[in-house]
């Protein structure tokens, strides 16, 4: 049998007073669908998750005008450029949230110090660093989205710490977005879903990449056909900075899976 107990410095439900049916940033659905919502178990590595944090966190700071991804702008000529892989901050921070704050500070030294044609990869890289993902719990805990828990087996004996969402409304909702967009991209005539917005399609994508589809609990499709319809979603998406992010994800996920074979 297992107990949960939530941890004396850990913030309640009753304190906090966020709305579970509020969308949260892309970052923070990520993460919680990136665990399991009844222990707080992790379900794919932690790196690739780091990874999957990092594309997010990239990705909001472009929704919110901060960066421009696979655009460069021309002083001479006053306009912006098509340039895949190449990242551009349009607005400075601060942004009013530590992990964003950070993203767009890193994105600035790789914009000074790399000249190369592929600005996206490398940062990518250089910020899904091991720390990421305690950073980023470490902020959701600091909001009060999650809060530490202890975990008790074999009748009190055995004592783990666990991190668990405040309501699970959260991860629910998020669920409902993926699986109402996957709705729409199957019968867009018949449904009466809206097109996916720029933070639904990043999602559906960050979730094929990472391969948490088989979390989702959606019985009408295989996993297969789910990942099908979810890459289907973020390639035919209006912003190409969403299929650029999700792709370096997956490419960076890929490169992971290799080094751990050598």
């Amino acid at each position: 049998m297992t107990v949960f107990v939530t941890a004396g410095k850990a913030r309640t439900v009753s304190t906090i007073r966020l709305d579970p049916r509020a969308v949260l940033p892309l970052h923070a659905e990520l993460y919680l669908l990136a665990h399991d919502d009844d222990t707080g178990t992790l379900l794919i590595n932690e790196q690739a998750l780091a990874l999957g944090l990092a594309g997010a966190l990239l990705l909001e700071l472009s929704h919110k005008g901060h960066v421009a991804i696979g655009y460069i702008y021309h002083s001479a000529r006053r306009q912006w450029q098509t340039q895949p892989g190449r990242l551009t901050v349009y607005r400075p921070g601060p942004t009013a949230n530590p992990p964003l704050d950070a993203a767009l500070a890193a994105v600035t030294r790789t914009v000074r110090e790399d000249r190369s044609d592929d600005q996206l990869r490398t940062w990518l890289r250089s910020f899904a660093t091991p720390d990421l993902y305690e950073r980023v719990r470490a902020a959701l805990i600091a909001v009060g989205l999650i809060q530490r828990t202890e975990r008790r087996r074999l009748g009190g004996l055995v004592r783990t710490e666990t991190h668990l969402p405040v309501h699970y409304g959260y991860a629910v909702r998020a669920r409902a977005h993926i699986r109402d967009a996957v709705t729409h991209h199957r019968q867009p005539r018949r449904n009466r879903h809206a097109a996916p917005d720029d933070e639904c399609a990043a999602l559906c994508g960050l979730i094929a990449a990472l391969e948490l589809a088989e979390f989702l609990y959606d019985g009408s499709l295989s996993t297969t056909e789910l990942i099908q319809q979810l890459w289907h979603i973020v390639t035919t998406h209006e912003n190409p900075a969403i299929a650029a992010v999700v792709q370096a994800v997956d490419a960076g996920r890929g490169d992971l899976a290799v080094a751990a074979m050598r």
